[in-house]
């Protein structure tokens, strides 16, 4: 069972359960509460797990930027030297050589915000169900609790 079905399990036992008369309060199987906690104290960590899976593919998408762009500036400047080594087009070898360098140094920019930009909602749609859950949890103990 996945967190969120265990979380849907525990609202079901809670909303089933035996109303205490002029209380408020209900009466629920220890041990069936008991279960679905440990069961969630289980998948959380797999929860975890999978935030951080998504924070090192950031580091990858970022790292994969990164070498892109090197691998650019390098065939830039390789194309640099091949127009240097011809005489008659050297003015224009050094022209394209800074369009090149440019372009790649924007695309290199360009490719590591889309990179960051990713990797950040991914964190932050993760940190936003994350913290949904958090207080659902804590919105169900406090029902528990009376």
């Amino acid at each position: 069972m996945n967190f969120m079905e265990l979380v849907d399990e525990l609202e079901d036992l809670v909303e089933t359960a035996s109303q205490v008369p002029l209380t408020g309060k209900i009466m629920i199987d220890r041990e069936d509460i008991l279960e679905i906690i440990s069961d969630l104290r289980n998948e959380v960590p797999s929860e975890v797990e999978e935030a951080s899976k998504i924070n090192k593919n950031r580091e990858a998408i970022i790292e994969d930027a990164k070498a892109e762009a090197e691998k650019m500036v390098s065939m830039a400047r390789a194309k640099a030297e091949e127009y240097i080594n011809e005489d008659e087009l050297v003015i224009k070898a050094n022209e394209r050589s800074d369009e090149i360098l440019s372009k790649a140094n924007e695309e290199s920019l360009q490719i590591r915000e889309g990179a960051r930009e990713y990797a950040d909602e991914l964190l932050e749609n993760t940190q936003v169900n994350l913290s949904e859950i958090i207080k659902m949890l804590n919105e169900n103990r406090q029902e528990l609790r009376g």
